[in-house]
């Protein structure tokens, strides 16, 4: 029996006692016994197992070194190590530089008085995770109509545009405590997943004044970053690059 008969009988439709013959006579010829056959064949569909996922790992890892060649690229990286090094220790992104020249209702400056607003802009860093944030409050007067101050976020790609809305309308007495200390509030969620700037978007803060008295002196707001976990993802070691 030549290796063409061997595969038409292998791959026939016989009944049992035709193919257990068959088969017989198959380990006769081969010099081995139908439970090694069996073991071949079990071992055969295994190798065609392996060999699909070799397949996939091979093409896996060609994708992974064309991602490291991407972000190894000096042309392709926003901020070199040693800025992503200055950033690693800290946990606070400041929202505390007014946004002139809005216009409308919008003031270009403090103080901020009955009905008008003005923005707030953190300055230009790599992108980050804000966990929380948090906004202090100086009315004129010694006045404590916190009330009065509707607090908005917005995260926006230019600090003079409109951007989009975080969360919900807060008011400025949510920000304090029944002692007056200013306390953090949890960062909204976004499509319930924490919410990431990134490097070229810039996290605003807008402060209305909707009350009748005490002018808006100044403010201060910061958005808190979880500062070992950004290290922990963002830091490059140069040493993966090499």
């Amino acid at each position: 029996m030549n290796n063409e008969q061997i595969v038409q009988v292998m791959g026939s439709s016989y009944p049992d006692a035709t193919r257990a013959e068959m088969t017989r006579r198959l380990c006769e010829l081969l010099g081995i016994s139908p439970e090694k056959l069996a073991e071949l064949q079990a071992m055969l569909h295994r190798l065609e197992s392996v060999e699909t996922r070799c397949q996939t790992v091979v093409q896996r890892c060609a994708t992974l070194e064309n991602v490291i060649r991407m972000v190894c690229c000096p042309a392709n990286q926003l901020f070199s190590a040693i800025t992503g090094d200055n950033f690693s220790h800290q946990n606070q992104v400041n929202m505390t530089t007014p946004v002139p020249g809005l216009g409308g209702d919008y003031v270009d400056d403090y103080p901020v008085t009955p009905g008008k607003k003005i923005r707030l802009t953190q300055a230009s860093r790599p992108g980050y995770a804000p966990v929380s944030f948090m906004v202090a409050l100086n009315l004129a007067n010694g006045g404590t109509n916190f009330l009065d101050i509707a607090v908005t976020l917005y995260v926006t790609t230019d600090p003079k545009s409109q951007g989009e809305k975080l969360g919900s309308e807060y008011r400025g007495f949510q920000f304090f405590n029944n002692e007056g200390i200013p306390t953090p509030v949890p960062m909204p969620l976004y499509k319930n997943l924490p919410l990431t700037i990134g490097t070229m978007n810039y996290l605003m803060i807008e402060l209305h004044h909707q009350g009748a008295a005490n002018n808006l002196v100044s403010a201060f707001a910061a958005a808190h970053v979880n500062a070992q976990a950004w290290y922990a993802a963002c830091g490059l070691d140069s040493r993966s690059c090499s």
